[in-house]
């Protein structure tokens, strides 16, 4: 019995000491809220939204929420968008085959 009272004792204590950095929801925020928001902080931790929106999207009615990300958020995202467009998948008007041997002749002794 005092074995469960020790564990329990201690699951208690373990979560009573995480913390959890809850920000601010950028989405339920005005866009007054928001440029004071950003007026106060760094450059890459500045927001922006995208208003939601309904419209026809591929041929079914779609509703898009609104929603928020930092410019670093952002800043991020391309560069791995950059890293996988340069990984041999090509772009829109190539091949998305990547390269292999027979690409390259001379693997064969040509």
């Amino acid at each position: 019995m005092i074995k469960r009272y020790l564990m329990l004792l201690f699951v208690l204590l373990g979560l009573s000491s995480c913390e959890s950095a809850v920000g601010p929801s950028f989405e339920k925020m005005s866009e007054t809220e928001i440029a004071t928001y950003n007026a106060s902080v760094p450059m890459d931790e500045k927001v922006i939204c995208q208003d939601a929106y309904a419209d026809w999207i591929g041929g079914s009615y779609r509703r898009i929420p609104k929603w928020c990300i930092t410019v670093g958020a952002l800043a991020d995202l391309q560069r791995a968008w950059d890293d996988w467009g340069g990984a041999g998948y090509g772009t829109m008007s190539e091949s998305y085959q990547p390269a292999d041997a027979a690409d390259y002749p001379s693997t064969f002794g040509n």
